[in-house]
């Protein structure tokens, strides 16, 4: 009985790991795809006579894809540098 149950366990856990990466990857894709859109909708604006619009879209477009990574690289080693120099106050009676 506990052999069945820990094999199902261990399925379970499996198929939720595969789901994890295929979310992953899937997010990634997407991300891709959205940022080629707006730097093809951006290109084409600057191309078009449309200067700010295009340049307006290029500057977001930049800004979304690098932006969590500078956030994820230098922003948050920050926050959680601060969080473990600091422990929490202990209660004075």
């Amino acid at each position: 009985m506990a052999e069945k149950q820990a094999a199902h366990r261990q399925d379970l856990e499996s198929r939720a790991l595969k789901g994890d990466l295929v979310k992953s990857m899937m997010g990634t894709i997407l991300a891709y795809i959205t940022f080629a859109g707006s730097m093809f909708g951006a290109v084409y604006l600057l191309m078009h006579d449309k200067p700010i619009q295009g340049l307006v879209a290029l500057i977001v477009a930049l800004g979304s894809a690098f932006g969590s990574k500078i956030y994820a690289d230098f922003v948050q080693p920050k926050e959680e540098h601060q969080n473990q120099q600091s422990p929490p106050a202990l209660p004075t009676a």
